[in-house]
């Protein structure tokens, strides 16, 4: 065991022992460079680029990216039907112009969430879309 080598560093490793080269002269002219050796290494051929790989990375780029513009910019949304009609159209009252018999739909959101609950706004008054009759709204309680 006592004779045994410590393993000796990797190449790559730095040394603290000098390389054998021969010392630089620092008065005379530097020695010329050594031509490099010929290479018998063939170029590299350019890489051929798979035009069809191309085009289908371009294609699911592309629909990936307009999935995503879809989904979170620009979704355009129709209800087929009338059911939520109402539920967008929000809060509101059906009147019938007492005028023209025109049936109006007016606005009665603060009504259903009135900023100061205890004085809920009623409404008053309403204008007829179609005759611009100014129609007056009768108190809770009483028949239209």
């Amino acid at each position: 065991m006592a004779d045994e080598m410590p393993p000796s560093p990797p190449a790559s490793a730095i040394s603290a022992e000098p390389m054998n080269l021969p010392p630089i002269p620092l008065d005379g002219p530097a020695p010329a460079p050594k031509p490099a050796p010929p290479s018998n290494v063939a170029k590299k051929e350019t890489e051929v680029k798979d035009s069809f790989r191309d085009l289908i990375e371009t294609i699911v780029f592309v629909v990936v990216l307009v999935l995503m513009l879809k989904t979170f910019l620009a979704e355009a949304f129709v209800i087929p039907t009338g059911s939520m009609a109402d539920t967008l159209l929000g809060y509101h009252y059906k009147r019938t112009c007492r005028q023209c018999g025109y049936p109006n739909l007016i606005n009665a959101h603060h009504e259903a969430e009135p900023q100061n609950p205890r004085e809920p706004p009623r409404l008053g008054r309403y204008r007829c879309q179609n005759c611009n009759q100014l129609n007056d709204e009768p108190e809770r309680g009483q028949a239209p």
